[in-house]
């Protein structure tokens, strides 16, 4: 079906076309040969429509191909509801630069490519849930994007959080009902890599789990080691070159949660990892008593799997 933007009025600010087989818009009101001969004008094609425009739902179409619409035709448009359609790639989007929010719930999206937002600087609010997103990639270009909904895909990796990095208005995101979201380790180490995020998950932050997160992942930042070759100090002193070459070397530094896989029995409790059966043979039995344990693999590429324990009386 093509939208006879023509029959729908220049001061239409708000056009709700759900539930439909919309394709394309139209800037003429047009039928057979002459729709045919409309469509194949690319001066028509360019031309504004609907100049006041802000608010479309397009959802339950069958879209499949957003380029088909010509969104960039409305230049003026600040929310686009495209919910529960065929999309699989968002393309289409280039030079709707004034939109605000977009919603593509509920469609067929798997990833996104580096021009899908290229645009869309502007963009405060993005919903993308329930499609089977498992990368958050090119994320990039939304600058200004303060809400994040990212519910029921198929994102597994913590080090894709990372990725989030990119985005320093966000305020607020859900990953609810994501692999990833099981254990609820997303949350500290978004907590930590994102200091401007007030609610996760629809729960806020509190000003006690951003400090005990930023202790927690500041814990294992790599320390360097002192250097050997400072002037004027005599490195060659009895004993202490045997003792630097003996000390055991971290294999690899630690940059965030993604390092820190969690194994079959632990869970996390709001800011540390505990694991029930872990045992260390050095300690004695008195210690075992009076001293709670919590243990932490710090060495994942380490065969051995060196446990790392913590004592907290």
């Amino acid at each position: 079906a093509v939208v006879s933007t023509q029959s729908t009025g220049e001061n239409v600010k708000v056009l709700c076309l759900n539930h439909n087989n919309i394709e394309t818009l139209s800037g003429k009101g047009a039928s057979g040969k002459n729709r045919t001969e409309q469509n194949n004008n690319t001066q028509d094609n360019t031309v504004p429509v609907l100049p006041k425009l802000e608010v479309l739902h397009l959802g339950y179409n069958g879209i499949s191909n957003l380029s088909l619409l010509q969104l960039y035709r409305l230049t003026n448009l600040k929310s686009l509801f495209l919910q529960g359609n065929d999309i699989v790639n968002v393309e289409g989007l280039h030079q709707a630069k004034e939109l605000r929010e977009l919603v593509l719930d509920r469609n067929k999206i798997k990833n996104l490519s580096e021009t899908s937002f290229c645009d869309q600087w502007n963009l405060l609010e993005l919903h993308i849930e329930e499609n089977r997103l498992k990368s958050l990639s090119n994320f990039h270009p939304l600058q200004k994007l303060q809400r994040l909904y990212l519910g029921m895909n198929r994102i597994q990796d913590l080090a894709e959080l990372e990725k989030l990095e990119c985005l320093p208005a966000l305020k607020e995101m859900s990953l609810t009902n994501n692999p990833v979201a099981r254990r609820l380790m997303h949350r500290p180490l978004l907590v930590f890599r994102q200091p401007n995020l007030l609610s996760i998950d629809g729960i806020p932050i509190s000003a006690e789990e951003r400090a005990k997160a930023d202790m927690y992942f500041l814990d294992y930042q790599p320390v360097e080691q002192p250097s050997s070759n400072l002037p004027g100090i005599n490195n060659k002193l009895h004993g202490v070159g045997n003792l630097v070459s003996q000390a055991p070397q971290q294999s690899s530094p630690i940059r965030g949660a993604s390092n820190l896989p969690l194994g079959a029995n632990q869970t996390w409790y709001g800011n540390y990892r505990e694991s029930d059966n872990a045992v260390d043979s050095k300690k004695s039995d008195n210690s075992k008593k009076n001293a709670r344990e919590r243990n932490f693999y710090l060495d994942p590429q380490n065969s051995s799997r060196q446990l790392y324990t913590r004592r907290y009386q």
